[in-house]
């Protein structure tokens, strides 16, 4: 009885902070007396702080100003931009989360002005820290999910008038520092929990967002040239890639499946099959991502048709998960997870697959294809040897990509998008097992976990339009399809 109550408070706290702002929210009063003349401030959080990240304080309030205030002014058109391309309404609605990492607070000051400035009012949700406590997360375990549903279903509902003025959120995000230990199992069983409610009262459909990543310190020595690099990529203007994208997207609606092949150790042979467009005149499958909602741009992505999509797809290195997999092997069958491997100390290990991608399901569907277009990404992925450290926003920018789970539209598949530069409307928003009339909690599996091909492992990647002409667009790890080669540029670094 102690410890559901302890669930049921943290719950409650847990939803409250999401909404909070003013006086009542400790984390808006310490941004507010952040500054660059004494660190005092950095020691008012309710959680331990480290001395690296006072030191990463400084580097940021230290940064050339014109940058961080560039930054900060990207990040806030990029998350109203997104109200544009996605086709959604505001509403008068004023509440934007804003969450962060501690040390970051020099860009936090210049995003949370920028929404300011437009009438937006940030809700700084406690930020991320490189240690916490341990027993943060209350244990779960005993606990039916069902329980957990009904305790989130309470707290919504508490705030229910809060969480109608939220508009979206913004999320500034790391990598390259040490994995924090947690208790993954009892943080997954809640924010499944929460997702299950959240949808309901927080409606994906009608919100915008935008997320974006810098290196820790604690990348390693280069850290201040990995930083100059990266924040150079998510300050670059998009519009021009953009159109490039818009060339892949024209020659993927005439396609009736893609098909990837590795190159050299990479074993990868699967095919993706498209939904049936009805009218090309005014309808595509594909999503033209520029550089609003995930900062840097870009990525072409649709929702594929399951029946048809086989094959095995071969990662031999990536960082999922908060986790290091090797050799990971996906077997699909008309769009579903038939098997699996991967390796750890060199033997096959599949329950780490289990635990870490599909749990706590045995199986999960294909939610989406994409092809990333970031070439400037790959360079300095390669440059710095960050193949094991870079957060999947950046990395499915480097390569085609598939994602498990449910497809990007997930709660949103009934609102109308259109692509800005070509009017198209997107008509693949659902797969077979979305489209079924049967309650969320059987539509959906409350995950989505991006998984790519690096351009470097990818001997080829084709499909045939309605005549049986083959068209590629990707050829030894390099864009070849017409007015498509500039995206190569980026790897030599030309731009």
């Amino acid at each position: 009885m102690i410890r559901e109550k302890v669930i049921m408070n943290y719950i409650e706290n847990e939803i409250k902070a999401s909404v909070e702002i003013g006086e009542d929210n400790l984390y808006e009063k310490i941004l507010r007396k952040a500054n660059d003349s004494d660190y005092k401030w950095i020691d008012q959080y309710d959680f331990p702080v480290l001395e690296e990240e006072k030191k990463k304080a400084e580097f940021y309030f230290c940064y050339p100003k014109e940058k961080i205030q560039q930054m900060g002014m990207q990040i806030v058109e990029a998350f109203l931009h997104g109200f544009i391309s996605q086709n959604r309404d505001m509403a008068n609605r004023k509440r934007v989360r804003l969450h962060y990492q501690v040390g970051m607070e020099a860009l936090v000051l210049q995003v949370s002005k920028g929404l300011k400035a437009h009438g937006l009012t940030p809700v700084i949700i406690k930020p991320g820290a490189m240690r916490e406590e341990l027993n943060e997360v209350p244990s779960t375990e005993g606990i039916e999910e069902e329980q957990i549903v009904a305790w989130y279903e309470n707290a919504f509902r508490k705030y229910e008038e809060q969480m109608r003025d939220i508009c979206g959120m913004i999320g500034i995000v790391e990598f390259g520092q040490p994995e924090r230990a947690k208790n993954t199992d009892d943080c997954m069983k809640l924010v499944r929990g929460r997702r299950m409610v959240e949808d309901k009262y927080v409606k994906p459909g009608e919100l915008s967002f935008c997320k974006v990543a810098f290196p820790n310190p604690a990348i390693g020595d280069e850290f201040e040239k990995i930083f100059d690099d990266v924040i150079e990529m998510n300050l670059e203007v998009a519009d021009e890639f953009e159109v490039i994208q818009q060339t892949l997207i024209d020659a993927l609606d005439k396609c009736q499946f893609i098909r990837i092949e590795g190159k050299g150790n990479n074993q990868t042979n699967l095919e993706v099959w498209m939904k049936p467009i009805l009218d090309r005149k005014r309808q595509t499958n594909f999503m033209n991502c520029g550089g609003d909602l995930n900062i840097p741009y870009g990525e072409v992505f649709t929702t594929p048709r399951l029946e048809g999509s086989s094959g095995l797809l071969h990662i031999p290195d990536i960082y999922l998960q908060n986790t290091q997999f090797h050799n990971l092997k996906l077997w699909f069958k008309d769009g579903e997870i038939v098997d699996y491997s991967s390796e750890y100390d060199g033997k096959e290990e599949k329950d780490i697959v289990q635990k870490k991608l599909l749990s706590p399901h045995t199986s999960l569907p294909i939610g989406e294809f994409a092809i990333g277009t970031n070439t400037r990404a790959f360079r300095i992925c390669k440059k710095y040897h960050l193949e094991s450290q870079l957060p999947i926003l950046i990395y499915e920018k480097m390569g085609p990509h598939i994602a498990i789970g449910d497809p990007c539209y997930r709660g949103a598949e009934e609102e109308t998008v259109f692509n800005l530069l070509d009017g198209k409307e997107i008509v693949a928003k659902t797969n077979e097992r979305t489209e079924k009339n049967v309650p969320d909690t059987q539509k959906y599996v409350f995950k989505h976990i991006d998984i790519t091909l690096p351009y470097d492992e990818v001997k080829t990647m084709y499909g045939y339009d309605e005549c049986g002409n083959k068209i590629e667009f990707l050829n030894d790890g390099k864009f070849v399809l017409e007015d498509t080669e500039k995206l190569n540029d980026g790897m030599k670094g030309e731009r």
